[in-house]
């Protein structure tokens, strides 16, 4: 499935960027990653294209009116991967240069997340498969 191995690719990413100390870019592959590993379960649980939302929160509710559910402890957590979508990537969105907006706590919880949703959504095609 090619949205699930782009998700293992950008958390690949998001890994060796943290252990670099780019940690805007180690939290920039970390929201990708899980807005690609929510967009393949799309083909699974809803039966549909993902749409072209960016929005991870918003993603996993469509997905969730549908009956998947990560774990509550991933759950309570996964807004925060919002806004490394733009602050990472914009000096506008981040109100200065993105290298100077996500520190190593931030980068290392967001790319913590993103592992754990990855490896959650792997386990649950694999066993819907």
């Amino acid at each position: 499935m090619l949205w699930l191995k782009a998700a293992e690719e950008d958390l690949a990413d998001a890994e060796d960027m943290l252990k670099r100390g780019r940690y805007f870019r180690a939290a920039f592959f970390a929201h990708q990653a899980v807005e690609k590993v929510l967009k393949a379960l799309f083909f699974t649980v809803r039966r549909e294209e993902p749409p072209h939302i960016r929005t991870v929160t918003e993603l996993y509710m469509l997905l969730n009116e549908k009956g998947f559910e990560l774990p509550e402890e991933i759950e309570a957590e996964i807004y925060i991967l919002n806004k490394y979508y733009t602050v990472t990537r914009y000096p506008d969105a981040a109100n200065g240069l993105p290298s100077e907006s996500v520190d190593r706590v931030e980068a290392e919880r967001a790319v913590n997340l993103a592992e754990k949703v990855v490896e959650y959504v792997r386990s649950y095609l694999r066993e819907s498969s």
